[in-house]
């Protein structure tokens, strides 16, 4: 169980040193565990080098099978537990959320309590509809939608995503113009902040370097990109790394001429009902978050 937990790290991050960290590991023990799991499944499950990290054919396969098999694993206490005659309901939320809509979340998840029992885990957006689909979960707060039929998608809103740059290089701009960003490296974010190509290519199309090796992974990383080089990154205007940002040091500027917005969806499979008062209550807790005053 543990080795799968490894795995699925390591499937989410594609990165070694950034699955050890989130568990609290060296890089050394956890590449031993994996290949480990590998030795004993008797396939490679990721193919590595010193540029990157790509899950194998049999990798891929495995990530909803893991995902199910742990997911079951941490249901045992709950299946059997001490009856309360409640409605579990596993929900899962993204790497990042709304701060507003994180509140309104928690908020309407205590007024249900006393009719469904919660069991939250956090997963990437991208595993949610696998997850969904192989009955791990029972809800999910997503940042990707699905076209999936087996699947119903509650579009729960959209907000606005902005430029993170040195202050000192567009002084007095309230706003950015593609063009502002010609010469100037994009620097990806976590990879819940990138789920496609499309950004890269829209921003490369107009004149920014793409950084592929330069990716942070928290505001520390971010600062340390802004400040040493003539660089930027896309994120939620609204999100916690933002506010955590000295407005002195860095700006967080929209840019006018480029259509971007990160949507969150509330996700379910089609043929379950019996979590409708949960949907709803979901649903409205808000289409439209407000940023916290």
């Amino acid at each position: 169980m543990h080795h799968l937990r490894y795995f699925l790290a390591v499937a989410r991050e594609l990165n070694f040193t950034r699955a050890a960290r989130s568990l609290n590991l060296s890089v050394p023990p956890l590449s031993q565990r994996i290949r480990t799991l590998e030795h004993e499944l008797g396939t490679p499950l990721f193919e590595r080098s010193t540029h990157h990290t790509k899950l194998t054919a049999a990798g891929e396969a495995l990530v909803p099978l893991a995902s199910s098999v742990v997911a079951d694993f941490d249901a045992i206490p709950g299946l059997v537990g001490p009856d309360t005659g409640r409605v579990e309901v596993r929900l899962a939320i993204p790497d990042v959320l709304n701060p507003a809509h994180r509140r309104s979340l928690t908020a309407s998840i205590r007024d249900l309590e006393a009719t469904f029992s919660f069991a939250i885990r956090q997963m990437p957006s991208l595993q949610m509809e696998s997850a969904l689909l192989s009955n791990s979960i029972d809800l999910a707060i997503a940042h990707v939608g699905t076209t999936d039929d087996r699947l119903s998608t509650l579009v729960l809103y959209s907000e606005p995503l902005g430029a993170v740059i040195d202050a000192s290089r567009f002084p007095g701009r309230a706003s950015l113009q593609l063009s502002d960003l010609r010469g100037m490296r994009y620097i990806r974010g976590p990879r819940h902040w990138d789920l496609g190509q499309g950004r890269a290519d829209r921003l490369a199309a107009a004149g920014a370097v793409v950084d592929t090796d330069a990716v942070f992974s928290d505001t520390s990383g971010l600062m340390m990109f802004l400040r040493s080089t003539a660089g930027f990154t896309i994120v939620p205007i609204e999100s916690e790394a933002v506010a955590s940002l000295d407005p002195d040091d860095y700006a967080v500027l929209p840019i006018d001429d480029i259509d971007d917005s990160l949507t969150t969806y509330l996700l379910r499979r089609t043929a379950d009902t019996r979590l409708q008062p949960v949907v709803r209550a979901l649903g409205r807790a808000d289409a439209r978050p407000t940023p916290p005053s």
